[in-house]
């Protein structure tokens, strides 16, 4: 079964050839689309807040049309860069499998229940049940639209299409895999706080 490693499918087009070998390195520079992301809507917030702590902190520095979309774009462009100066791929896929089961899969809690076996005997059974947490729950999510290169969704999807056979059952999208990636950010800004070489760092990729 052939895998589809973003909403637009480009590899896979490329490879069944849909489209034109021939007209593919303009088609790739040339051509912009939107891809959407789905953030837990706290995290999404945090951004934000994050955000409007560097306008506070660097008035003459942050661009006004610096906003969620360009973060989200710049912790991607430079996971890409980081890539290209030849990461090891086993450090990439530990970080991509972290990443999905500590934001992506459902959290289950054990319980016990009595399973009647006859009339009047019954025994207990443990089960599992899914935890309601907020990111799960409707309307708890935020979807931001990203609009890049598709040669960016292209390296993405070559990338995972690289590590799928060692990410095991984990089956990833670059919108997932975006979102990993702002996440973990947002994960460490909450840990060592708004602090001026986390702005900093980021205004460095302003310029």
């Amino acid at each position: 079964m052939k895998k589809s490693y973003s909403e637009w499918d480009i590899l896979q087009k490329k490879l069944s050839g849909a489209i034109e070998s021939t007209n593919f390195f303009s088609f790739l520079m040339n051509n912009r689309k939107y891809i959407t992301i789905t953030l837990p809507y706290y995290e999404y917030l945090r951004g934000k807040v994050f955000i409007e702590d560097m306008r506070d902190t660097f008035p003459d520095e942050v661009p006004f049309q610096f906003d969620m979309g360009t973060l989200l774009y710049m912790l991607y462009d430079d996971f890409l860069m980081q890539i290209k100066k030849g990461a090891p791929y086993e450090q990439i896929v530990t970080y991509l499998a972290n990443g999905e089961r500590k934001y992506f899969q459902k959290k289950t809690k054990q319980k016990r229940i009595m399973k009647p076996l006859t009339k009047h005997v019954f025994e207990f059974q443990t089960v599992e049940d899914e935890l309601d947490t907020p990111e799960e729950r409707e309307g708890e999510n935020a979807y931001l639209e990203i609009r890049m290169k598709e040669s960016e969704i292209l390296r993405g999807e070559i990338l995972l299409h690289d590590l799928s056979s060692m990410m095991k059952d984990i089956i990833m999208t670059v919108e997932e895999m975006i979102a990993i990636i702002y996440l973990d950010f947002i994960e460490h800004v909450k840990n060592v706080g708004n602090s001026a070489r986390v702005q900093k760092s980021i205004l460095m990729h302003i310029k």
